[in-house]
């Protein structure tokens, strides 16, 4: 078991009051064995038919470093239904995999969300799971204008109070945040007011974002309060009776500096004890002891105690009660560790864009991986892209619930700085949705599944007569699949058998076969189930984890735009495709098609060729004049390469040869020469080698069945085989191509070359004038979160 460890080095402590330094200045502990997966995908906004393009992210949950070796990634897009729509497997390495999703042009309009996780991963609950909310829409001649405000949407709101570090005290300062959501959980504008008993106004609050908001109050004995919202006149909230005894503890930021306040009710008397208790994930950093003796006590902490990230501030009372507790987010926006820059901010349409991406990092570490997009604005939510690689590890993996768009956290706005946000977010949440206490309970504990990779089959083998387990029998896992080679095993004393860590790609057909130790092979294969990933996910889950985005108007008329342009290209010119040949075919006497006249040698396979030769190159070794197999490779009369495979006439790759089931094979043709071999030009000067089915036949339409004794032919769904993103490069005699190119993903690399300090990419503009973003995400040696954007705009048509 693998173990993770965190290392902090404090360097200074400065306090005002009685609070003195922790014994420990580093921190070495066995921490809880945790991993997270992160998911960059190109963009948020597509069409049925288009391509989601990904990379995931596979690190550890403490130190956010790059988990070495193999690991299998589970992903799936689940419609709003809940109904999983598509189903991949990635098979990490050292951290990182890439994938796509190709989608079915007959999806329908809807929300769906991506979810990615390992086996591992489900030991901690669906919560450790990563969501990310896409929409998919079809392109459409209407769009809806949606200018209604959010109250006229949902007609009801609910608004939170929270109390800074949990309790509401009296006769203290007291600072409370809150937050209003329209009844789809989105935050929305209010402004209100806390009244007494009495109707006098108290305080008077307003939202400042994403509906957040705080304010400042002293609770009185004998008042009660009650919190009332503009133009929703049923909504009263009431607050709950103020503690007599108790801290209000009240944290902002200074430059590099955190301010701790804590304040007691103004009439208690005396000197009380507490500890103030540090931690972060659940381990903790500092520890000390604070004699009260006044009404209010003052702190200050120097960031550099923290790590990056969410931390957790604890009083206990002397009885190890808690008395108040606040979560605190910790964050050096200065600290980058990557740049982004292009050559210049306006481009023309099919102009290049040169893309500078410089690390920033120290000369010891080194960006490990990293993945680029560059995309149309319109078609990333509403408010920008709602999430990144910095917001989802530091920030929403490490809250349970949602948080609205969460990459939004990050930026300045002009009303509100990035720290701000973060920290009404840190007062809203509360410790109580900190997943690391709930992790806590998992201290200690062995999990299965941490090295999950590669593919397993497993079965049993019992003999068809009697029904008994066939003990010491020999299994072969045949080269059924392109590129895969033998596995062999034995069965136990209760026929059963295993392969583990196999890599199989795609929709892979796997062939098994099994003799006795004499021989024999009437025995049959029963394989237990692979394991397989829910067809159905409950949709409140998803709702309860991951907020919806929101759709710019400007994405529905692009995307209808985008679609005529091309279907209007389609009909006019009807040269979407590089290249068309119309060939004939003729149906000759034995009913199968070809598109050669004689072969030079033509061999029926017979029933008994079925169970003796385990595919085609085994069938051909030695049978044929001029036919040299050796290992995986044929040469007929000497020629240079593997020669021209076709199955049923149509040519094939020569890595599918293996994919052919003896089972399903009529004929076997080869052509060595003579006008046969000249139809196919120079891809036949190495001769050709023709297969010809029994389904190629028609034979399958007469229900032909393959019963083979001691052979058994089935399918696993292998890894993902991501295909290449393309860009156009418009070099001068492609700038006037007529065929429209409204690419909303200018570019995707999924994995960037890092070698050097500076990396240069390149790539063209498409014929939208719109705006683009560039994100760039990645993760470093030292597990430093490398996440960066860069912007310009496409305003100028090409002359």
């Amino acid at each position: 078991m693998k173990q993770l460890y965190l290392i902090l080095t404090a360097v200074s402590l400065l306090f005002q009051g009685n609070l003195k330094a922790g014994e420990k200045d580093s921190i070495s502990a066995n921490s809880i064995i945790y991993e997270k997966v992160y998911v960059h995908t190109d963009r948020e906004m597509y069409s049925p038919g288009d391509d989601i393009w990904m990379k995931s992210y596979l690190v550890g949950g403490i130190n956010n470093k790059l988990i070495p070796g193999f690991k299998n990634i589970y992903i799936q897009l689940i419609s709003d239904s809940g109904k999983v729509i598509v189903s991949k497997m990635l098979l990490s390495k050292n951290g990182s995999a890439i994938g796509d999703i190709q989608l079915p042009r007959e999806l329908a309009d809807g929300t769906y969300t991506i979810r990615a996780f390992t086996r591992y991963l489900q030991n901690f609950g669906l919560e450790s799971y990563f969501h990310k909310k896409l929409r998919i829409t079809v392109a459409k001649n209407s769009f809806e204008v949606k200018n209604k405000n959010e109250k006229e949407v949902s007609g009801k709101i609910d608004v939170s109070f929270l109390p800074e570090g949990g309790k509401l005290i009296l006769n203290a300062i007291n600072h409370i945040a809150f937050k209003a959501v329209n009844i789809k959980g989105k935050g929305i504008q209010v402004m209100g007011k806390i009244v007494d008993q009495n109707g006098e106004v108290v305080v008077s609050f307003s939202t400042s974002y994403k509906g957040m908001g705080r304010f400042m109050m002293m609770p009185q004995e004998g008042m009660q309060y009650f919190a009332l919202i503009d133009d929703y006149p049923d909504f009263v909230y009431q607050f709950e009776p103020a503690f007599v005894d108790g801290i209000s503890l009240i944290c902002k930021t200074e430059g590099n500096y955190l301010i701790v306040t804590l304040n007691r009710n103004l009439k208690t008397t005396g000197i009380q004890n507490y500890a103030l208790k540090a931690s972060h994930k659940g381990i903790e950093l500092f520890s000390s002891q604070i004699i009260m003796s006044e009404f209010q006590h003052a702190l200050r902490l120097y960031k550099g105690l923290f790590p990056l990230g969410i931390s957790q501030i604890t009083l206990l009372a002397q009885n190890n009660e808690v008395v108040a507790e606040r979560l605190v987010f910790i964050r050096n926006k200065n600290d980058k560790a990557i740049k982004v820059s292009v050559n210049k901010n306006e481009y023309q349409t099919r102009e290049k864009v040169k893309l500078n991406i410089t690390s920033l990092l120290d000369p010891s570490d080194s960006i490990e991986s990293l993945s680029v997009s560059v995309v149309n604005e319109d078609y990333l939510s509403a408010s920008g892209n709602s999430q990144s690689i910095e917001s989802y590890l530091l920030l929403d993996s490490e809250l349970k619930g949602t948080v609205e768009s969460p990459a939004l956290f990050f930026t300045d706005d002009e009303n509100m700085q990035a720290e701000d946000k973060i920290d009404l977010l840190m007062m809203v949440n509360g410790w109580r949705n900190y997943l690391w206490n709930d992790l806590e309970k998992y201290r200690g504990h062995l999990f299965p599944n941490w090295a999950d990779y590669g593919l397993t089959v497993k079965g049993r083998v019992i003999k068809q007569w009697g029904g008994k387990p066939l003990v010491d029998g020999k299994v072969v896992l045949g080269p059924f699949s392109s590129g895969m080679l033998f596995e062999e095993t034995k069965t136990d004393t209760g026929g059963w058998f295993r392969f583990d860590k196999l890599y199989l790609k795609d929709q892979a057909k796997v062939m098994l076969n099994v003799k006795s130790k004499t021989g024999n092979k009437r025995a049959d294969i029963i394989l237990n189930k692979p394991f397989s990933i829910d067809l159905w996910v409950n949709p409140i889950h998803i709702d309860s984890v991951c907020n919806d985005i929101d759709i710019p108007l400007k994405f529905y008329r692009d995307n209808y735009y985008r679609h005529v342009a091309e279907s209007e290209y389609l009909v006019k010119s009807g040269i979407m495709l590089d290249e068309v040949k119309a060939v004939g075919f003729k149906m000759q006497g034995d009913g199968h098609v070809r598109l050669y006249s004689e072969p030079d040698i033509s061999m029926t396979v017979l029933d008994e060729d079925i169970n003796r030769y385990a595919n085609i190159l085994d069938y051909l070794q030695g049978r044929v004049t001029g036919v040299v197999v050796t290992g995986e490779e044929i040469r007929i009369r000497g020629g240079q390469q593997n020669p021209l495979l076709l199955v049923d006439g149509i040519e094939t790759p020569w890595s599918d040869i293996w994919s052919v089931p003896m089972g399903d094979i009529d004929k076997i043709e080869i052509l060595k020469s003579g006008y046969g071999m000249s139809v196919y030009g120079s891809r036949g000067a190495d001769g050709i080698i023709s297969v010809l089915t029994k389904m190629g036949k028609g034979e399958w339409e007469n229900n032909w069945e393959r019963n083979i004794n001691g052979r058994l032919v089935t399918s696993f769904r292998g890894y993902n085989q991501p295909r290449e993103f393309y860009s156009p490069k418009y070099t001068a005699d492609m700038l006037s191509d007529p065929k429209p190119d409204y690419r909303p993903t200018l570019f995707w690399q999924p994995e960037v070359k890092t070698e050097t300090g500076n990396i240069y990419i390149e790539f063209y503009t498409a014929d939208n004038l719109s705006k683009y973003r560039i994100f760039t995400e990645g993760i470093s040696k030292s597990g430093k979160i490398c996440c960066a954007t860069g912007q310009f705009s496409v305003s100028m048509p090409r002359k």
